[in-house]
């Protein structure tokens, strides 16, 4: 059963096991091998994608809360 897409912000606040199945429906490039890594900073969450027993990611996404809030961006 495919999920609808979610806004950036209901993102950001998902639990990270919920964000981790909510990845898997979404995104047709995971394997069922593959492993998501969440990783939290300040201004949101960067997402690292590894196939099985790789040590790069193949894939990165990164969520930002407030962009055109920010004073880091100017």
């Amino acid at each position: 059963m495919k999920s609808s897409r979610k806004k950036i912000e209901e993102i950001l606040k998902m639990p990270q096991r919920e964000l981790v199945e909510y990845l898997r429906e979404t995104d047709n490039s995971l394997q069922p091998t593959d492993s998501i890594q969440i990783v939290p900073f300040e201004h949101g969450i960067k997402i690292l994608y590894h196939h099985k027993d790789a040590q790069k990611p193949f894939k990165t996404k990164v969520y930002l809360r407030n962009v055109e809030n920010s004073d880091t961006l100017k």
